[in-house]
C-alpha cells in the first residue's frame, strides 16, 4: 500500500503523539499537558485508516492486521481498563466505511470498544472530510468534538491542521509491520519504565 506524503505524515504524528499520550499516562501521570498532546493521536489514526482502506490492495489483509495487532494487545491495554482497544474501534471503522452494511453492526459493537460511538462518529467525520465534502467534515469534525466539551478530548480537533495543509515535502513513510508491532512494544516498555521509577 502506498502511502502519499500527507497520509506519511499523518502517521508519524500520530505514532509520535500516541506515544507522548502513552509517556503522560504511563511514567509521568502528574504531566497533564502530555495527555493533552495525546488528543491529537486518535483522529491522525482514523485518517490514516480512511486511506489505507481506500488504498489497500487487500482489504482482508489489512482488516486482519489490525484486528490481529488489537488481540495481542489485548492483555497490556485491559491493565488500563480498555480489553477491545483502539484497534478494534479502528476495524470497526474500517468495515464501516469499506462496506455500509456493516455500518449497524459497528454501532452496535464500537460500544464495546475504546472511545465507543464518539471513536467512530469521529471516524465518519474524517472520512467525509478527506473524501467527499471538506467543508462539511470540518463541520460535523467541530460538532463531534464540541460535544466532548469539556473533556480534553475536545482538543483533538488539532488534529484538523495536518490534513487540511498541504504537504510539498518528501516524508519517509513508517514500514507496514512497523506501526503495527510498535502500538504493544512501547507500551510493553513504558509500563515496565513507570514499575521501575
Amino acid at each position: 500500500m502506498a502511502y502519499n506524503n500527507k497520509t506519511a505524515l499523518i502517521k508519524w504524528i500520530a505514532i509520535l503523539t500516541m506515544t507522548i499520550d502513552h509517556i503522560g499516562y504511563y511514567p509521568f501521570p502528574s504531566l497533564l499537558f502530555l495527555r493533552v498532546i495525546g488528543r491529537i493521536a486518535f483522529p491522525c489514526f482514523l485518517y490514516t485508516t480512511v486511506k489505507g482502506v481506500r488504498e489497500t490492495r487487500d482489504f482482508r489483509k489489512y482488516l486482519l492486521r489490525l484486528v490481529l495487532t488489537g488481540v495481542i494487545s489485548m492483555p497490556i491495554t485491559a491493565q488500563t481498563g480498555n480489553v477491545f482497544n483502539i484497534l478494534f474501534t479502528l476495524a470497526l471503522f474500517a468495515l464501516s466505511i469499506k462496506d455500509y452494511r456493516f455500518i449497524l453492526p459497528a454501532i452496535f459493537l464500537v460500544q464495546f470498544t475504546e472511545y465507543g460511538l464518539y471513536g467512530l462518529l469521529m471516524g465518519w467525520t474524517i472520512y467525509v472530510l478527506s473524501e467527499k465534502h471538506v467543508a462539511a467534515g470540518i463541520a460535523l469534525f467541530l460538532l463531534v468534538n464540541a460535544l466532548q466539551f469539556p473533556s480534553l478530548q475536545a482538543l483533538a480537533a488539532v488534529a484538523l491542521i495536518p490534513m487540511l495543509l498541504p504537504v510539498n515535502f518528501q516524508i519517509r513513510p513508517l514500514p507496514k509491520w512497523a506501526g503495527y508491532a510498535y502500538y504493544p512494544i512501547h507500551q510493553v516498555i513504558l509500563m515496565l519504565i513507570a514499575r521501575l521509577m
